[in-house]
């Protein structure tokens, strides 16, 4: 009982900090120069050594990833985020058997190039892929904008914002990720995993979810798009 009562103190702490971080979340990342910015699209695009592919061989020169297979899209996304996320895997603070050998033979200067450059690309269209019914994706919404009281489940929208946007690089953004990617992630969490050392948090939020609510909230960000979520 007492560490469930620490971890809603600290639960609430988090969400009480996202809400204020979210008040400013309409500025724009801070995103490097043109200069390190062609030093990231040479190093995605033609990656630093033959033994290892590029960045876009699997994230594309777009940064558009490869919504089929579940790899994530990158276009867009915080410059921050995506190189602490590069920090984890070259460091071993998360793991992943393709992610984890390329990130660690980039140096920071060239994994901030690399942030930089993802993070100054236009977020492109996903492809249609299977279509989730009405009915998941409304589950889906009700979810993220308000949570489940009778699971203890708080509201994604809390910290990714309600369209999905995410907060700076305190939360990523969702809309239009993939949902292949989204429902992974979510499993990995789910499972006991914390991916990486900010994990904690989302592995308790996936503990309250069910695999069909995984299902909808995946569907539901992917449909997002970026676009607003219709509801106030």
């Amino acid at each position: 009982m007492r560490w469930e009562r620490h971890t809603r103190i600290w639960i609430w702490t988090v969400l009480a900090v996202g809400s204020l971080i979210a008040g400013v979340s309409w500025l724009a990342p801070a995103i490097g120069d043109e200069p390190t910015i062609a030093t990231g699209y040479w190093i995605a695009v033609h990656g630093v050594s033959p033994e290892r592919p590029s960045c876009s061989s699997c994230h594309q020169q777009n940064g558009a990833g490869q919504p089929d297979v579940g790899i994530p899209r990158l276009a867009g996304l915080n410059s921050s985020y995506i190189a602490a996320q590069l920090e984890y895997f070259a460091t071993g603070a998360r793991h992943d058997p393709v992610m984890s050998p390329y990130a660690a033979m980039l140096t920071p200067v060239q994994r901030q190039a690399v942030a930089d450059y993802f993070a100054s690309l236009p977020v492109p269209e996903q492809p249609d892929l299977a279509q989730a019914s009405a009915a998941r994706v409304d589950r889906g919404r009700t979810l993220f904008l308000d949570g489940d009281y009778r699971t203890g489940l708080l509201s994604c929208s809390q910290c990714h914002g309600r369209t999905g946007l995410g907060v700076g690089d305190f939360s990523p953004q969702l809309a239009g990720q993939s949902a292949d990617y989204v429902a992974q992630k979510l499993h990995q969490w789910q499972s006991g995993d914390p991916r990486d050392p900010k994990g904690s948090f989302m592995r308790a939020e996936a503990s309250h979810l069910t695999q069909s609510e995984i299902a909808a909230l995946a569907a539901f960000v992917s449909s997002l798009q970026g676009k607003e979520t219709g509801k106030p």
